[in-house]
């Protein structure tokens, strides 16, 4: 896992996973599947268990799909322990 990054992808893993369960979806494949249904991308059950496990980091693509479909990614106080630096800011949109 990249170590010089300014997100902690372990506590981020943490917070999908915790988003994916408390929206309903009990499965890794229920949430890909919403993926693809609302943004149009396709994302495996395997690569969402990756991001949950931290053993890979999400594509901008994929964190912005996530975003979509899960409410709580797009809350920046719910995303704020992920930064390792708390100065950061974080721009989240409405386009």
């Amino acid at each position: 896992m990249k170590e010089n990054s300014i997100i902690d992808w372990a506590a981020y893993g943490v917070l999908l996973k915790a988003a994916r369960i408390s929206n309903g979806y009990s499965r890794g494949g229920a949430l890909a599947a919403a993926v693809e249904e609302q943004t149009g991308l396709r994302v495996s059950e395997r690569t969402i268990y990756a991001l949950e496990s931290a053993s890979r980091a999400p594509s901008a693509d994929i964190f912005l799909a996530l975003q979509q479909v899960l409410p709580e990614l797009c809350d920046p106080d719910y995303l704020k322990p992920v930064f390792r630096n708390s100065n950061v800011k974080v721009a989240i949109v409405n386009l």
